[in-house]
């Protein structure tokens, strides 16, 4: 059973994808976003912001990522954690389809500066910061003019005395695409 559901599953994803009209975009585009984010290692949520624009050449995108991010995590110590990161990162795509429901994975390479603010609740408060190289993974979709995608960063860890932060976080993001719009549908031009 577990295997027919599977194959018919694939089979309506292939229809669907064949059956969808292929259109030319724009090839230049900048995506503002927004999200809420997640710690890999603790309970916490977050928020940040982001601005985003690239260049495309048929499928695959290139562009360049700033992106703001803060946190609020809870600790094994007595006390509360917030941290803040701003990254800068060269991004790729690739785009599966080039239809009106584009789905896409990419990646991201570049710095991040990192700081955390703690707050003991007997020994008063400290802050810290530092800088390094990290990652970003997503994955995602574009309809129209919006970019709904999961991203994960993987920035490492910083320790300060005897309090160890995990800057890794995972991110829902939407975004709205300023240029890059639709040019025409190419099967009508055929």
């Amino acid at each position: 059973m577990k295997r027919k559901t599977i194959i018919l599953a694939a089979l309506l994803f292939s229809a669907t994808y064949v059956a969808q009209a292929q259109y030319t975009y724009k090839p230049f585009r900048i995506d503002v976003g927004t999200g809420l984010s997640f710690p890999v290692t603790t309970f916490g949520i977050g928020i940040l912001g982001s601005v985003e624009p690239q260049y495309s050449i048929g499928r695959i995108a290139i562009g360049a990522r700033v992106e703001y991010h803060a946190e609020n995590n809870a600790t094994e110590k007595d006390g509360e954690l917030v941290k803040y990161n701003s990254a800068m990162l060269l991004t790729g795509d690739y785009r599966f389809s080039s239809g009106a429901s584009r789905p896409f994975v990419g990646l991201g390479f570049g710095s991040y500066l990192m700081a955390a603010d703690f707050v003991e609740h007997d020994d008063g408060s400290y802050s810290f910061f530092g800088q390094g190289a990290g990652a970003m993974l997503r994955a995602g979709v574009d309809m129209s003019h919006f970019r709904f995608a999961l991203h994960y960063h993987i920035t490492g860890s910083r320790k300060h005395d005897d309090l160890k932060v995990n800057f890794n976080y995972l991110a829902l993001t939407i975004a709205v695409g300023i240029g890059g719009g639709r040019v025409s549908n190419a099967q009508e031009d055929k």
